[in-house]
């Protein structure tokens, strides 16, 4: 069974790297915007997940998209703050007991709180990504939108990936 969550998230991995790094880092609306639906990867993190293991897949997804992008130790250090606070979030938004598995998504956790939670960890990486891309800080008006509109951007895509996964029966 670990085997195949194993192979899971590998798979998960690379399909969502070779999305972002093949197409999603080419977007760049109004010169601003660009979608890091990446994260998808660390939101759906079920809560039977070890710490350490959370921490481990976000810092080799997050290596993975600085390889392939040019971008030395961003993704990597963005996924790892988030990675951080993933676990603890999910609890804010979803009661479980220690021993229930939950995986967070729109029909495990129902739509608005899946959304809240969603956007909450979009933001709080897009916050750090964009902050430790802009150092140093200039023009902070760019900067907040560029944190706004990407959340926002990345958001909507999240939400087309859960409900196509939703529709499809996709685990990760």
């Amino acid at each position: 069974m670990e085997g195949v969550s194993f192979m899971r998230r590998l798979g998960t991995l690379v399909v969502l790297s070779l999305l972002q790094v093949l197409f999603l880092n080419r977007i760049a609306l109004f010169g601003y915007v660009t979608p890091l639906l990446y994260i998808w990867m660390i939101v759906r993190f079920d809560s039977s997940m070890s710490r350490v293991s959370v921490l481990l897949w976000s810092f080799f997804l997050g290596l993975t998209i600085d390889i392939f992008s040019g971008t030395p130790g961003l993704n990597a250090a963005s996924s790892l703050l988030l990675a951080m606070f993933q676990p603890g979030l999910l609890k804010l938004f979803v009661q479980f007991d220690r021993h229930e598995t939950v995986v967070p998504s729109s029909l495990t956790m129902g739509g608005r709180q899946f959304a809240g939670y969603a956007l909450l960890l979009v933001s709080l990486h897009h916050t750090a990504y964009f902050i430790l891309r802009s150092i140093p800080l200039c023009d902070w008006s760019v900067l907040v939108l560029k944190i706004i509109f990407s959340a926002l951007l990345t958001f909507i895509f999240m939400l087309v990936m859960e409900s196509v996964s939703a529709s499809s029966g996709f685990k990760h």
